[in-house]
């Protein structure tokens, strides 16, 4: 292959890498306006998840709280007396 057809094979992909730049650089801003509203349903989501796991966190500290310490519940178990 000679200097000038290597030269034009590079300047045609580089050529054809602008244009898929230029495409893309286009369509860009039409994409992340797009995903705003998903990203925002994905957060209200994730919050309401989170509120979810808040609530049942609470629940079992709440029986926790309220049951007897797990060396008192063995030894009632094994018959045992204080």
């Amino acid at each position: 292959m000679n200097g000038t057809a290597f030269g034009a094979t590079i300047m045609l992909a580089l050529m054809l890498f602008g244009i898929l730049v230029a495409i893309l650089w286009v369509l860009m801003p039409f994409a992340i306006f797009g995903t705003k509203d998903l990203l925002r349903t994905l957060i209200q989501e994730q919050k309401r998840t989170n509120a979810l796991l808040q609530t049942q966190v609470n629940l079992q500290q709440a029986q926790a709280d309220r049951s007897p310490p797990l060396r008192e519940q063995a030894a009632s178990l094994r018959g045992e007396d204080k």
